[in-house]
Formats: C-alpha cells, sequence, structure tokens
C-alpha cells in the first residue's frame, strides 16, 4: 500500500492516498505507468494534433499552419508529459524488473521497453485500420501518426534506440503478451534514493521515502 505521496508542500495522508496503486506490485506498476503512458503520448491521442484551427487536416493545410491545439494547452502538455517521465524514472530508481523467462531482457529499462510496446501497438493497428480502409480520426494519417509518436520517443530516454532495434530485426519480440507476465517479478533496488539517482529538483516532486 502507498502511504503517502510526499510533494514540496505537503503531504497526502494515509486514507487520502487508498486509491493509488501500489507501485512495488505487478498491478500496481502497470496501473502507474499505463497512465503515464496516456499522458506521454497524450498529443499523440489528441485529434486535434492533426488539424489546424480551423479544423482542416494539416497534409491539406498551409506550410506553415499550426495544430488546433492552443498554445496554453501545449505548455501543460510538455509539463505533463515531463512530470510523468519523472515518475518513471522514480520507478526505475525503486524498483528492477525480474523476467524468468528471459533473464537477458531484465537489465533493459522496463518502463522504456512496456512504452515502446504500446506505441508499437499503437501504430500497428493505424497501419491495419488504413490497409482496411477504416476512417479515423480528421486529418490522422499514418505517416502522421508514426510522426508524433517519433517525437516523442525522442525524448524517452533509450527510446529510438530500442525503436530501431525492432523495425530491423522484425522478429525481435516486442512487449509482453498475457503469458510473458506470469515470469515477471518486481524486486525493490538495493539502498538507492531518488535523490542519488539524478535530479530531482527539476520535476518539483519528492518521492524520498519519508
Amino acid at each position: 500500500m502507498v502511504s503517502c505521496i510526499p510533494t514540496r508542500f505537503d503531504r497526502v495522508a494515509d486514507p487520502e492516498a487508498q486509491h493509488l496503486p501500489n507501485p512495488g506490485t505487478l498491478l500496481g506498476a502497470l496501473d502507474l505507468l499505463a497512465f503515464c503512458f496516456l499522458v506521454i503520448f497524450g498529443n499523440v491521442f489528441d485529434f486535434r494534433t492533426y488539424t489546424n484551427a480551423r479544423g482542416d487536416p494539416l497534409e491539406e493545410a498551409e506550410l506553415h499552419d499550426q495544430n488546433a491545439i492552443a498554445l496554453e494547452e501545449r505548455v501543460n502538455i510538455c509539463l505533463a508529459r515531463g512530470v510523468c517521465l519523472e515518475l518513471l524514472r522514480w520507478w526505475e530508481s525503486q524498483y528492477r524488473v525480474i523476467d524468468h523467462a528471459s533473464p537477458d531482457l531484465s537489465d533493459e529499462a522496463f518502463t522504456t521497453r512496456l512504452l515502446l510496446g504500446q506505441a508499437a501497438g499503437l501504430v500497428k493497428y493505424k497501419e491495419s485500420a488504413e490497409s482496411e480502409g477504416q476512417e479515423g480520426a480528421l486529418g490522422c494519417t499514418l505517416a502522421l501518426l508514426s510522426l508524433q509518436v517519433d517525437n516523442v520517443l525522442s525524448i524517452i530516454p533509450g527510446g529510438r534506440l530500442i525503436w530501431e532495434r525492432v523495425h530491423n530485426i522484425p522478429n525481435d519480440k516486442f512487449g509482453y503478451n498475457a503469458e510473458d507476465w506470469s515470469h515477471i517479478e518486481i524486486r525493490e533496488r538495493e539502498v538507492q534514493y531518488y535523490r542519488e539517482y539524478g535530479l530531482a529538483e527539476v520535476s518539483g516532486l519528492d518521492l524520498t521515502p519519508p
């Protein structure tokens, strides 16, 4: 159970934190990572990313047109993405993943591999939809969606390297299926405080144990 998540300004009392996932369990970690995925890839899912302010598809818009997301919202998206990336960095500093079926994969950042697995699934879904002639969000083509995904991958540590490896080696296993999860174990790392892991001040969060 997560008893509190301290910030610089306050501490959340235990009863108020009952709804938070326990990041030290597999299910709790997946809840946290799923939330972070939605935030980090938020602009990829936002329909307005693919149209201009007039609602025209960007592919048919003027060369210098911007997308329909207002500037203030873009700033908020960047800030939220940064907080979630910092949360993932904190998680990696506190826990390690043991893949008993594939020990060679255990050293890779679990959060990065999982995020990229979800992104790959999203791109494959779009490929399938376009090949079947299914229309999606206005202006959201496979090319533009892939470009947005690539932009996000560029700020995820190690993201592009793993992504390129997957595309260069088609048979390389990527992501996890239902059977794989039975071999996954999450363990706490040996004493490794978050502030020693990097610059915690960047995010404005203090996630060191109280």
